[in-house]
């Protein structure tokens, strides 16, 4: 990576902490922001269609469906089986072919995730998760919390960008790359939150205060890495590697 999670990252974030510096981070991240953002409209409208798609075929194509689902099951460990067996992994035309069909009858019936799934083979892209780790950081004071929705949303209407849209923008953009992309974005949150709330103590101690507490643009993190795990199909026991699981369940409280 260009960053050391220890070393050159720790002063990346105390560069993009301060209010003037984070204004100019921000223009340059808008290029970022405005991908993610079309991205991830763009997959929660595929996700839509895909939900309903799947409901009209479970009430008006039940038998079919479950055909495709059993048929899609058999072609894919006749796949593995295929490739276990043979020396050079490669499936025949004829199987790939006929994957292909059902993939697209799968497609028609809405099954399967859009958000889950691979649309390019892209090469590996240095520095990309410290890039997404510092548009987090930049951006989370522009969102509050709704706890309502459970979600963050824009603190002004001003704002083009909401929170659920920008989260679905990045999982898929991470989906493109190898999984350790996101293990690397969410190792550098979790560095900016454990930072934030040992910045916090250690004024507190200075000043003799009460105990130190996450502050907004932390919580807004935590709470986008959390999300970003629940869309991503990221098992929490990750995140808990990253950030003490008592901070996240904190969090949850409030």
């Amino acid at each position: 990576m260009a960053f050391s999670r220890n070393g050159e990252f720790q002063q990346t974030i105390q560069l993009v902490s301060t209010r003037r510096r984070r204004k100019k981070t921000e223009m340059l991240m808008m290029p970022v922001m405005t991908c993610l953002r079309r991205v991830g409209q763009a997959q929660l409208l595929r996700k839509m269609i895909h939900n309903e798609l799947q409901t009209c075929a479970r009430i008006d194509a039940s038998k079919l469906q479950h055909t495709l689902s059993t048929l899609n099951e058999a072609i894919m460990s006749n796949a593995m089986v295929s490739c276990r067996t043979t020396n050079d992994n490669v499936l025949s035309e004829k199987s790939i072919n006929g994957i292909q069909e059902v993939r697209d009858l799968i497609d028609t019936m809405g099954e399967g995730d859009p958000i889950s799934t691979a649309f390019l083979q892209i090469d590996p892209l240095e520095g990309l998760p410290v890039l997404l780790a510092l548009f987090v950081i930049s951006y989370m004071p522009k969102f509050k919390y709704d706890s309502d929705f459970g979600a963050l949303v824009r603190s002004n209407e001003g704002y083009p960008i909401d929170g659920w849209p920008v989260v679905v923008g990045m999982a898929t953009l991470l989906k493109q790359f190898h999984p350790s992309y996101t293990d690397s974005v969410l190792a550098y949150l979790g560095q900016y939150v454990r930072s934030s709330i040992y910045s916090s103590s250690s004024r507190k101690q200075s000043k003799k205060e009460d105990a130190p507490h996450l502050s907004e643009t932390a919580t807004h993190t935590l709470i986008f890495a959390c999300h970003l795990c629940s869309i991503s199909k990221v098992p929490r026991s990750v995140l808990y590697e990253k950030i003490p699981q008592y901070l996240i369940e904190i969090c949850a409280q409030h």
